[in-house]
């Protein structure tokens, strides 16, 4: 599905995503994968200044013309994984880019945790926010729901038909509004909670056990050793139904017994 051909033609949706940003004239807004600019004009009018990024230089050029009256637009021409966002952003609201989707979503909350009273609207395809929102013991529930939910809490906004768009994809969209914790990220944690989740469906002694090269403690003996010590009616809980205090609980007790590293 590639973004720069796909267009969000529902100026309803477009308004309940502007509205759901909350913006007034202090606020600085980055915009990723810009389109059409039909959002850009829509946010320029409530924002102090929106920084546009798109990656087409075609859909750049015909926003330039489209936009050109707007003194507080600023069009980027970038790949917004390769660049820094600008430093004065308080707010983002996009209808991203769905292949970047996972990455531009990383980058995204590592920005905003360092900025207080910020967020961002993120427009997603639906199978992947719905993903995000997952819980413990449903099939969708995995890495990105807990870094997600580790890191931010999130909300449902608004589902979007397909319909919605010009023209039409094959896929539903989900609005997201996701606001950083702005706590500071555990890295040994989220490595961790990484290794188990690519064993999601075994029990939790086994995913550890299958997952000992990525621990501290690789030695498959002294591993079972130290896992021992834990309580086994809970090492025999699958992964995928442990929720994020959890894991992180367990994390701790792992840097304790030296399985994992802090």
């Amino acid at each position: 599905m590639r973004n720069t051909q796909i267009f969000l033609k529902d100026r309803n949706i477009m308004s309940k995503i502007v509205a759901s940003a909350e913006l007034n004239k202090d606020d600085i807004v980055l915009e990723i994968g810009s389109g059409d600019g039909r959002l850009t004009r829509e946010l320029a009018e409530k924002a102090a200044r929106v920084y546009a990024v798109e990656r087409d230089l075609n859909l750049l050029d015909s926003s330039k013309i489209a936009l050109k009256e707007l003194k507080n637009v600023e069009l980027i021409n970038a790949d917004a994984l390769e660049i820094d966002f600008p430093e004065d952003v308080t707010k983002i609201v996009s209808n991203l880019p769905y292949a970047i989707s996972s990455p531009v979503t990383t980058k995204i909350v590592y920005f905003l945790n360092k900025r207080p009273n910020s967020f961002a609207i993120l427009m997603y395809q639906k199978e992947f926010g719905e993903r995000m929102l997952s819980i413990p013991g449903i099939r969708d529930y995995s890495m990105l729901s807990v870094f997600c939910q580790y890191t931010c809490d999130i909300e449902r906004i608004i589902n979007v038909n397909k319909a919605c768009f010009r023209p039409m994809p094959s896929v539903d969209s989900i609005v997201i509004k996701l606001s950083p914790k702005r706590i500071t990220i555990d890295e040994g944690f989220l490595a961790f909670c990484r290794a188990i989740f690519q064993h999601k469906k075994k029990n939790l002694y086994s995913a550890i056990l299958d997952s000992r090269e990525k621990m501290a403690l690789h030695t498959k003996p002294e591993l079972k050793a130290r896992l021992e010590k834990l309580d086994e009616s809970f090492m025999r809980r699958k992964v995928f139904l442990f929720e994020v205090d959890e894991l992180l609980n367990i994390y701790k007790e792992m840097v304790k017994l030296g399985i994992c590293q802090k």
